[in-house]
């Protein structure tokens, strides 16, 4: 597998400790080759945790001294754990016991990707030591192969950021101002702007890594995990794969969800360039809308025919396991094109967002769709600059 191995304990860099030896006897014996990177506090695990975005394995001790106003105390990393989402095989290594209830949290979060494993308190022991801890590691490889891809595809991710950034400074080191100072002068939303732009050079950057895209080829001949309900954990994909769950800060876009009435769902289908605060000002928000209960009565008259996903009824166009309810994923939602516009103002609307947006490109194919002969599209604006020089 691709990625590093975490070893977070309090004592790594003591000479006198275990865990030192342990450190340095386990680089020594890494027959998989993986970078293996020591730490000794919280602080800098949560920290690594938000830098770096590939784990082999995280190796965590539980219990760590922390100096408090020069009062020594213990912590753990549970509230770490809990608070972040970790891709990686978690192994809390540790010599002191874990509450029955910190352990099944972390077992309902993790599932098999965590493990306890109790730590050596014989120096002699060391060898043994690393054989179990190799093995776990070799163990969680051969039973989760299907995690190789996404291991690649992260680190295609880093390899394409560093790439572009480096590319955009020679290019011009005001990059950033630039482009800000541009959507903004259009009447666009420069944050949105930026990081639209950002995503498409990425894109293109991942789409070219030949690593990556032979990895595919195992996709086909990968073995079929067994899961308790196929077509729940289908729908929970898909689920995923059209919608995102927002952060209570997330700026208003394209793609929001709303409920307007217990039976009133709508979408936010205006551009991001007229959700500036410039269009604020002067524009009105245009939704899709669409009803809960008339999405019920379709369900119940098209029952089994499942054609109607493929959304060749040009007056409608239905949206999978739409989040009209938390964890239901077995409702979709029926759009009406002859009676789905509204406008509102923002203070119409504005506490009545739900908790999810609808992602691109489905977003984009519900607009297109409805705005095939009547919508425009936004084409943002170039600089002054760079016509005048086009000129020349």
């Amino acid at each position: 597998m691709e990625g590093i191995v975490l070893f977070v304990d309090d004592q790594i860099f003591d000479p006198k400790s275990n865990e030192y030896k342990l450190f340095f006897k386990l680089k020594e014996f890494n027959e998989f080759d993986i970078p293996i990177i020591p730490i000794n506090n919280l602080y800098d695990f949560e920290k690594s945790l938000k830098s770096m975005s590939i784990y082999n394995a995280i190796l965590l001790d539980w219990e760590f001294k922390v100096n408090i106003d020069g009062a020594i105390k213990k912590d753990t990393p549970y509230d770490i754990l809990i608070e972040n989402n970790i891709f990686s095989i978690i192994y809390v290594y540790s010599q002191f016991s874990i509450g029955e209830t910190e352990k099944s949290e972390l077992k309902q979060k993790y599932g098999d990707k965590i493990e306890f494993l109790d730590k050596i308190n014989d120096p002699n022991d060391i060898d043994n030591e690393i054989r179990k801890i190799v093995k776990a590691i070799s163990n969680f490889k051969n039973e989760n192969s299907h995690l190789y891809i996404p291991f690649i595809w992260g680190n295609s991710i880093n390899q394409s950021t560093q790439t572009i950034f480096s590319e955009l400074e020679h290019a011009d080191p005001n990059w950033l101002k630039e482009i800000y100072n541009n959507a903004k002068a259009d009447g666009a939303d420069p944050n949105s702007e930026i990081l639209s732009i950002f995503q498409n050079l990425l894109n293109e950057s991942v789409y070219q890594n030949v690593n990556l895209i032979n990895s595919f080829d195992k996709i086909k001949d990968a073995k079929e995990i067994v899961v308790e309900n196929k077509e729940e954990a289908t729908a929970k994909l898909f689920n995923r794969l059209y919608y995102t769950k927002l952060n209570d800060e997330a700026p208003i876009s394209t793609g929001d969800i709303f409920k307007f009435t217990d039976d009133e769902y709508a979408i936010l289908i205006s551009p991001e360039c007229d959700l500036s605060e410039k269009g604020k000002d002067s524009l009105p928000f245009e939704f899709i809308k669409f009803s809960k209960t008339e999405s019920e009565r379709y369900k119940k008259k098209k029952k089994g025919k499942t054609e109607i996903f493929n959304n060749g009824t040009q007056s409608k166009h239905i949206l999978p396991s739409f989040p009209f309810e938390v964890d239901c994923y077995n409702l979709f939602a029926c759009i009406n094109f002859k009676s789905c516009m509204t406008t509102k103002t923002l203070d119409e609307f504005k506490d009545k967002r739900t908790e999810y947006k609808m992602n691109s490109p489905f977003i984009f194919q519900l607009r297109q769709r409805y705005f095939s002969s009547v919508g425009r599209i936004g084409v943002p604006a170039i600089p002054e600059s760079l016509r005048t020089y086009n000129f020349k």
